[in-house]
Parts: C-alpha cells; structure tokens; sequence
C-alpha cells in the first residue's frame, strides 16, 4: 500500500481539526477525495467552456451579443 509522508506540523494541524469521531487517516483520505473531486470539475468546466467558445467562434458570436440576447430573455420573463 503506498504511503504519504505528512510534516509533523502539518499533522498537529490535522489533528486539531479532527471531529472527535474522526481519525487522521479518514480526514486526509475525505480531503483528498474532496480535492480529486475539484479537480474532475475544474477539468469539466474547462471542457465545457472550450466547447461554448468553439461554438461561438463558429456562429461569430461575441459575448457582447450573448449578454445582450439574455438580456432580452429576461426582460420578456420580467414583463
């Protein structure tokens, strides 16, 4: 099993943010899911936003004209 060196300073920390039902290794493995679950989001939205942009260069939108048409929209919602 691999193991992970963590700097005594740094483990005091974990420690005095421990829940009293939680143990050191289960707070590092929560925040390590925690952080690989930031980062496939952070790579989605990354995706997404290239796709958005592709879509826009293709259609010769800017975002000026986006903000503009969803202005529109909600103005039609509002009344």
């Amino acid at each position: 099993m691999p193991q992970v060196y963590i700097p005594d300073p740094l483990f005091k920390e974990i420690e005095k943010a421990l829940p009293e039902t939680s143990s050191p290794n289960d707070f590092v493995l929560q925040a390590v899911r925690e952080k690989l679950t930031f980062v496939e989001h952070k790579e989605e939205f990354r995706r997404l936003s290239e796709l958005t942009r592709a879509a826009m260069l293709e259609k010769n939108l800017s975002e000026t004209d986006i903000l503009a048409d969803f202005n529109c929209f909600r103005k039609k919602l509002n009344g």
